[in-house]
């Protein structure tokens, strides 16, 4: 397949998706300032409603976040990273993805599957303990995750895909839906 083709194929899904940013990178400060700057715009140009504006940028923010926590860090090398905001008539989608340590996985996956089990109440009663607690990194259900699954009413999916015999690529969706409130 040529460059043009692969070209032509992820066009097609950026206007399929209505893919509103996409990129990829080093997720340093200025990087990160400059989307969230970058999405306040696109935001205002899509949609009119400031309490969905101020959820997608909350949960982008801790998405973002998400990225640095959980990434497999190199003395030598940036943390890589991508990061979608698409938008369909009747929601958002945010999707993160980056490189994680194998050996992570594990404790991740408990993490997240304990965050979806549970319904909006009992997360909020969670996020509530765990703010109140003295949180440890063995006891931390990832405050994070807990408060994107009650801005999106627990509508999170994630995957790994093997990447190489030491690490795989995590990724991360949420789906923000337009008149929730």
């Amino acid at each position: 397949m040529t460059n043009t083709s692969i070209a032509y194929e992820f066009y097609q899904f950026m206007t399929e998706k209505n893919v509103l940013i996409a990129f990829t990178g080093h997720f340093d400060h200025l990087v990160t300032t400059s989307l969230l700057k970058y999405v306040r715009v696109k935001l205002k140009e899509v949609n009119s409603d400031p309490a969905i504006d101020r959820k997608i940028y909350s949960i982008l923010v801790e998405s973002i976040e998400n990225v640095s926590k959980y990434s497999a860090k190199s003395s030598n090398e940036p943390i890589i990273a991508m990061l979608l905001l698409c938008k369909s008539d009747t929601h958002f989608t945010i999707i993160t993805g980056n490189h994680l340590l194998n050996s992570d996985i594990p404790i991740l996956r408990e993490k997240l599957d304990k965050v979806l089990k549970y319904s909006p109440v009992e997360l909020k009663k969670m996020y509530r303990e765990q703010i109140l607690s003295q949180r440890t990194h063995e006891n931390s259900a990832g405050l994070g995750i807990i408060d994107i699954a009650i801005k999106s009413n627990n509508q999170i999916q994630y995957n790994f895909k093997l990447s190489t015999d030491d690490t795989s690529i995590y990724l991360f969706q949420t789906q923000i839906n337009i008149f929730d409130k």
